[in-house]
């Protein structure tokens, strides 16, 4: 039996993943961050913060990596559960592929440690930012 178009047409769209390296992969790296945390635990344990606008930490340091150039090599992404669950914390895991280093998961208080969440990200993973120089 002759395979119709559909089916060829088919065949090739299931065809062998093709592998990528964006930005992150080569040169920095991935922010995992709990969506669960922020959207479910923090808000079951703290209900008088639910709805707070800090806790929307993903678009914070996207707009934030973005507005400082760090975007591309740094990407902070949100993720399902991350099955650490601390009370009060937003579970992060940052993952310097792109840098070659170790990864660390760590726990953070979305509310009162957003400064300290962006610096631990920068450090961890954005490669140094090129200057001008002088011509």
């Amino acid at each position: 039996m002759k395979p119709t178009r559909y089916v060829a047409r088919l065949v090739r769209l299931v065809s062998d993943p093709i592998e990528v390296k964006p930005m992150w992969q080569r040169s920095g790296g991935l922010a995992l961050v709990c969506d669960k945390c922020l959207n479910v635990r923090f808000p079951e344990d703290f209900p008088e913060h639910a709805g707070d606008e800090r806790l929307k930490l993903r678009e914070w340091l996207k707009e934030r990596l973005k507005a400082e150039g760090h975007w591309g090599p740094v990407r902070a992404t949100g993720t399902t559960c991350l099955d650490v669950c601390a009370v009060g914390r937003v579970t992060i895991l940052i993952d310097p592929v792109g840098k070659g280093g170790e990864q660390q998961c760590l726990v953070f208080n979305p509310l009162e440690d957003r400064e300290l969440i962006y610096q631990t990200i920068v450090r961890a993973l954005a490669p140094p930012l090129r200057t001008e120089q002088p011509a």
